[in-house]
């Protein structure tokens, strides 16, 4: 009734089905629309509004910088862009940077130069200074209505 299995047709479909479904899973940073936060002649930050998730006071965010034309890193590589993974507290005014990648071109795209990872765990907040980015960032994800709620 149901005839032979062919392996080899299996695994390729199963590889196909988990491309596809990494494609799903990445492609919202891919294809994110930055908000803008900042911006002059030489830069712009922005973040993903869609991206916002709330962790008790804290809120986790995907934010990127990018800059009109290439600069160097210290290796000598050109970069256009910085996609960056924050852990906002909207209660002690703090952050702490999760993840950074650097980008060749903008919006977080061409080859990766560079990767940061840094523990969740670690206790190394660092202040939100006033009139910063961040500073932006925070008033955007942590209105008092999404505080309260979160609670």
């Amino acid at each position: 009734m149901f005839g032979q299995v062919d392996l080899l047709r299996m695994k390729t479909f199963s590889l196909s089905r988990l491309a596809c479904i990494a494609v799903v899973l990445l492609s919202p940073l891919a294809h994110a629309e930055w908000g803008e936060l900042t911006k002059d002649e030489e830069v712009f930050y922005g973040w993903d509004k869609e991206s916002v998730q709330v962790v008790h006071v804290s809120r986790l965010v995907w934010a990127i910088t990018n800059l009109t034309s290439p600069t160097k890193l210290g290796n000598g590589s050109d970069f256009q862009s910085i996609l960056t993974r924050y852990r906002i507290n909207c209660r002690t005014d703090s952050f702490l940077k999760l993840s950074e990648s650097i980008y060749t071109l903008p919006n977080g795209k061409g080859k990766e130069i560079s990767t940061v990872d840094k523990p969740d765990w670690r206790p190394n907040d660092t202040a939100i200074r006033p009139g910063t980015h961040i500073a932006l960032l925070k008033k955007q994800i942590c209105a008092p209505t999404q505080t309260a709620s979160a609670e």
